[in-house]
Order: structure tokens, then C-alpha cells, then sequence
């Protein structure tokens, strides 16, 4: 039997061993606690979504900007992480296997390049005071509305500008004396430090009446931002041997065009605004003008926000005055690059689009919306807007007249598939592809920018408009089933617009990528022909519709750019710089004598930049000039005597 001592010992070990127990126990449920505690915080750090709303711009609410800077928050606003949590941004490339696929967030607003320009009636091409120099060799569309060019003349030099490919421009001067005709002398404009001038994008010049100021717009990118601006330059070529800078202005933006008012310039550029942008720098997402150390925010006042913007994407008006002051500002918001400027008003449209829901389909057309700034009065005034259905093609597609626009568009719809819970397949989508696509003009009052005529799906459908050309009451289009190289040529007679009616050629090989009046009547057309790159028909209207009369083709690439054609209608003469894959570059003249298109000079050319090659005729001799020659480095300036023309 135990004694008393021996059963408290016992007690007391089977105690110990039951705090033991309840220790170990305590002991194992914390640890276990602890590392479902970081396991759920691991979880919480690589796996909670990461927030997908809109960046919070509260601060900004004091701004008379704001509400500019919410819609843009909303239209630029892009998650550039594309992992969805943390676990994603740090061991998603382990998976994907490349580290570097992200997307290069560059600013949109580079301009777009090599479009065909097709010319509505060219105005009178400048008739300068008494006394002048200047003497005006661009084809312009409206009469005393001057368009900017490569080149312009005096009645003694010709002067071209031109990119050097790297940061430079360069202005040119060039003796017009037949065959002693050379080289003059070369101004070179350096890019602002951090800049480069993107010549390749357009660069265009103006001469001042007495010929004495020669003005200069181009495009400048910046190396630090990305940004694109463009640059205004004024330089004193009295004397063309020794030219020199005397000013230098810029606009945010990417040079869209410009035009030459009396001594004033009406400059248009095209502004985007990158992602999630910093609404801390106004330069970020406000167009700004001035000098280069020196910009200044256009006021809130002269910025139109539209509720229906679909892009953050300025259109840029300026007027610039004597000395490149500012004599009026305004910005659209969401417009695209396409303007027309008549003898009074600037027009700039913006494409969108209108959807009907019929049903399980979601009918989608796309407008084009026509805001109208007045300038003749000086400065700049916003007169109205409105709404046309289809695209515009160009420039050239506008025309005002008696107080009315009249607008040539391609008209489509297409149909997409909409599921119960919203979505859309890309399985389900049937689009027109061009089986829906049509022409149609439209007339509106610029009293109220109402619609007072159409005539709405007049070609045939499923062509689109590849060309369009306004003469007084008349207006000429081309439309065509581009891959199908076969096109009808439409004469439209506007002088009754309760009755509007239209002759046409029916459907002939190729079509016309640029129309424009020419000698004696007749309309000439360049463009594609169906067996060769170029061909050049002249029309005219016959007693049952319009009819071709005389063809050029040959198998030789060339310009869409109007202003690299030049057009002689007093003398029948069409100029073009063509490259032949197997001859090589050559300038082509051919002369219309009513009844045929026959060439009167073929001349070889060293650049293969058919774009910037121009040329004139002065006192029977044509002259040309080319861009820089990548074998010498210099331009090719050729004087020849044209057969029957020269003295």
C-alpha cells in the first residue's frame, strides 16, 4: 500500500504531464495560427485584385479645366499593368516566358502620310499687288486662299525645303535663268536642343508678297516626351545667298496644314493626349502655344468638348499675324485631321458613330460631324455644326458656295450580333466589307446647318469614293470597288437643288485617285489603271453621259499627293515624277491636243522620291526639282525647253 507521500508524488507527475499536454497543445494551435495568418496575408499580397476604377483627380476640382480633365481621365485611362494582382506582376513572365511584352505607349498623333489629295476647283493661283515678286506655282483649291508647298517661286528663284532625315531643315534657293539655271545658296535651321525636325511627315513653305520673307511650317518631335509639335519659322531670303532665321513659333501637335490669309497664316495641327496622362503638367493635355522655352495653355473658352468624344485628340486652330503673333486660338476636342479652308471659313470634321439596336443586332453607322470657324473677320469664331451620314474622304470632298457646304461621302452600316448578357461575339460579327458601302452628297445651310438637299446612294453599291471635285454648280466624283480596279465617273449637276441630277460613264478599267478640271472643259483623272500602276484619261461630257477621250497608261508607280502634279490648262500639260521598276525615275510631260495624251518629255532623275519632286513652267521652259540625292547629296535642278513652247 502507498503511502501518502507516493500518492501526492503521483498526483503531482500526472499534473505535470497534463500541463504538459495542454502546453504542447497551446503551443501547436499558435503556430498552426500563425501560419494560416501568413498564408492569408501571402494571399492578400499576391492575389487581391488590384483596383480597376478610374485614378482619382479630386485634387484638380479648383481648375477651370476640370471637367475637361475628367473626360479626358476617362478617354486615356489604361491599366499598363497587365497582371491582374501581385502574384502576376512578379512570377507572371516566368510563365510567359518573355520579360519584355509590354507595349511601347508612344504618342498617337503622327500624321498620316502618303494619303492621295485629290483637287477641288483650284482657285486662281494668287494675284499679288502691283510691285509684287512672289509669284504663286501651287495648284490652290480655293481662289486667294494660298496652300503651303515644298517649294514657291520669285520671278528670278525658285526656293525648296527639305528634311536632311536627321534634325535639320534646310531652305534652298535656286536661279531661274533656262539653261544657266544652278544652285544659290542653302539656309540650315537647327532643332531646338532635345528636338528633331520629322520632315519625313510634311514640311511646307510660304513666300511673303514682295518675296522678300519666306515662312516655314514643320513638324518637331521631341526626344525626352515623345510629344510632337509644329514649328512656324520665319527667314529673311532677300537675298538668297544669304539667308537668315528671324523667328521661331510652335503649336503642340503634328502639322496637319495651313493656309496663307493676306499676310496672315491660318495653322492646323493635330494634338493627342498619351495615357494616363500627369494632369499636374498642362503641357500633358492642353495644346499650348509660344516659344520653345515658353508655352503658354490655350483658356478653357477656346476648347470645345463635344459629349459624344471618342478620342483624346485635339484639332489645333491658330491664327498667327505680323511677327508670328497670335491672333486666335480654338481646339476641338475628339476631331479628326481632315479640313477644308474656303475664302471665309475653316471646316474640320470628326468621324463617329450612330447605333440602333433591331432586335438580337446592333445596326452601327458612322457620321461624320462638320463644325464651321469663321476667320474673315479676323480671328477665329465658332459658327456651327452638323451632321452628315458616311466618311469623308478628304479635303477635297468639301466645297462652300452661296452660303452653303456641300459634302461628298462614303455611306456604310454594318450589323453586329448582341447576346443576352450584352456581349459580342467575334464568332456572330457580319459586317457590309463593302457590300453596303455607297456615295452621297449633302447640302447644308450655313445660316442653321441644316440639310436643304442630298442625293443619298448614288453609285452602285458597294463602291466607295476614291475621288471628288467641286466646279461652280457642277461636281465631279469617282467611286469604285477598289479591288476590283473598276470604276463609274459621276457628273453631278448642282444648279437646281430641288432637282439635282447625274450623268455617268459606267463602268471602266481602273479608277482615279485624283480629279481635277482641266483645258477646254474637259476633266483629267490620275490614278490606277486595271493592267498598269498609272494611268491618266481625260473626260468630258457627251450627249448621253460622260465619256472618256483620250488615255495614258504605263506600268510606272507615282504621287497621290496633289501637289506633286503640275497642271498646265492654258497650255494642255500634265507634269508627274513616275519610277518605272526597270527604267528607273524619270519625269514624265504629256500633252493633251484635244484628241490624245502623248508624252513631249521624258527626263531621267536621280531621287526615287516621286512625293517631293515639284515643278514649273516659266516663259516656255520647264523646270525640276528634286529632294536631296542619297549618291551626292544634292538636289537635281533641271531647265529644259519644252518643244513649241520655249522661246
Amino acid at each position: 500500500m502507498k503511502t501518502n507521500d507516493q500518492r501526492m508524488k503521483e498526483i503531482y507527475e500526472r499534473a505535470d504531464e497534463k500541463r504538459a499536454k495542454k502546453r504542447k497543445y497551446v503551443k501547436w494551435i499558435s503556430v498552426t495560427a500563425c501560419c494560416l495568418s501568413l498564408v492569408l496575408a501571402l494571399n492578400l499580397v499576391l492575389f487581391v485584385p488590384y483596383p480597376s476604377g478610374l485614378p482619382d483627380i479630386s485634387a484638380y476640382s479648383g481648375s477651370e479645366y476640370y471637367p475637361l480633365m475628367q473626360q479626358l481621365n476617362a478617354l486615356t485611362y489604361r491599366n499598363t499593368n497587365t497582371a491582374h494582382n501581385n502574384f502576376e506582376a512578379w512570377f507572371g513572365n516566368l510563365s510567359r516566358g518573355d520579360a519584355n511584352s509590354g507595349s511601347n505607349d508612344m504618342e498617337g498623333d503622327i500624321p498620316n502620310s502618303g494619303t492621295a489629295e485629290d483637287p477641288s476647283t483650284p482657285g486662281d493661283p494668287g494675284n499679288p499687288e502691283s510691285g509684287s515678286d512672289y509669284n504663286e506655282v501651287t495648284d490652290n483649291q480655293e481662289a486667294g486662299v494660298i496652300e503651303g508647298d515644298r517649294f514657291k517661286r520669285t520671278s528670278t528663284h525658285f526656293f525648296y525645303v527639305q528634311g536632311d532625315g536627321y534634325t535639320d531643315l534646310s531652305l534652298s534657293a535656286f536661279t531661274i535663268d533656262r539653261e544657266n539655271s544652278a544652285y544659290c545658296g542653302t539656309l540650315t535651321m537647327p532643332a531646338d536642343d532635345g528636338t528633331s525636325f520629322s520632315a519625313y511627315y510634311g514640311v511646307e513653305l510660304y513666300l511673303s508678297d514682295d518675296g522678300d520673307t519666306a515662312t516655314i511650317f514643320a513638324p518637331v518631335f521631341t526626344y525626352k516626351t515623345n510629344k510632337l509639335y509644329t514649328a512656324v519659322i520665319s527667314a529673311d531670303v532677300s537675298n538668297p545667298e544669304n539667308m537668315q532665321e528671324t523667328g521661331r513659333f510652335y503649336v503642340s501637335g503634328s502639322y496637319v496644314t495651313s493656309r496663307k490669309i493676306g499676310e496672315d497664316f491660318l495653322l492646323i495641327s493635330n494634338f493627342a493626349v498619351r495615357s494616363n496622362p500627369d494632369f499636374s503638367d498642362e503641357s500633358a493635355f492642353l495644346p499650348q502655344v509660344g516659344t520653345w522655352n515658353k508655352m503658354e495653355s490655350l483658356p478653357m473658352q477656346d476648347i470645345v468638348c463635344p459629349d459624344t468624344a471618342t478620342a483624346a485628340r485635339y484639332t489645333v486652330i491658330v491664327r498667327l499675324g505680323e511677327g508670328l503673333s497670335v491672333d486666335g486660338h480654338i481646339a476641338f476636342l475628339s476631331y479628326s485631321q481632315e479640313a477644308y479652308v474656303s475664302a471665309d471659313n475653316i471646316f474640320v470634321t470628326r468621324s463617329h458613330t450612330q447605333t440602333m439596336r433591331e432586335g438580337d443586332y446592333e445596326r452601327r453607322i458612322p457620321y461624320t460631324q462638320i463644325a464651321c470657324v469663321a476667320y474673315s473677320g479676323g480671328g477665329l469664331t465658332l459658327k456651327g455644326s452638323a451632321d452628315v451620314a458616311g466618311t469623308v474622304l478628304n479635303q477635297y470632298s468639301l466645297d462652300e458656295q452661296d452660303n452653303t457646304l456641300r459634302i461628298v461621302t462614303t455611306v456604310s452600316e454594318s450589323n453586329v450580333r448582341i447576346y443576352e448578357n450584352g456581349g459580342v461575339s467575334s464568332d456572330d460579327v457580319t459586317t457590309s466589307f463593302g457590300t453596303n458601302d455607297n456615295a452621297s452628297l449633302y447640302v447644308l445651310s450655313l445660316d442653321d446647318f441644316s440639310v436643304i438637299a442630298s442625293l443619298e446612294r448614288f453609285a452602285p453599291e458597294g463602291e466607295e469614293v476614291t475621288s471628288v471635285r467641286f466646279e461652280e454648280d457642277i461636281v465631279w466624283v469617282c467611286t469604285a470597288r477598289i479591288w476590283e480596279l473598276t470604276d463609274p465617273v459621276f457628273r453631278i449637276d448642282l444648279s437646281n437643288l430641288d432637282n439635282i441630277t447625274y450623268t455617268d460613264t459606267g463602268t471602266i478599267d481602273g479608277y482615279s485617285t485624283s480629279l481635277v478640271d482641266f483645258t477646254d472643259g474637259t476633266l483629267l483623272g490620275i490614278g490606277r489603271g486595271s493592267d498598269t500602276l498609272l494611268k491618266i484619261e481625260i473626260y468630258e461630257q457627251g450627249e448621253d453621259g460622260v465619256v472618256s477621250v483620250a488615255t495614258y497608261e504605263t506600268n510606272a508607280d507615282y504621287s497621290q499627293d496633289y501637289k506633286a502634279y503640275l497642271i498646265d490648262r492654258e497650255n494642255g500639260l500634265i507634269g508627274l515624277h513616275v519610277y518605272d521598276f526597270i527604267e528607273g525615275s524619270k519625269y514624265l510631260l504629256l500633252h493633251f491636243d484635244g484628241y490624245s495624251l502623248t508624252p513631249v518629255a521624258e527626263i531621267d532623275l536621280t531621287s526615287r522620291n516621286y512625293d517631293t519632286t515639284r515643278a514649273a513652267i516659266v516663259d516656255g521652259w520647264l523646270y525640276i526639282l528634286t529632294d536631296l540625292s542619297r549618291e551626292n547629296n544634292q538636289n537635281d535642278y533641271h531647265a529644259e525647253p519644252i518643244p513649241g513652247l520655249a522661246e
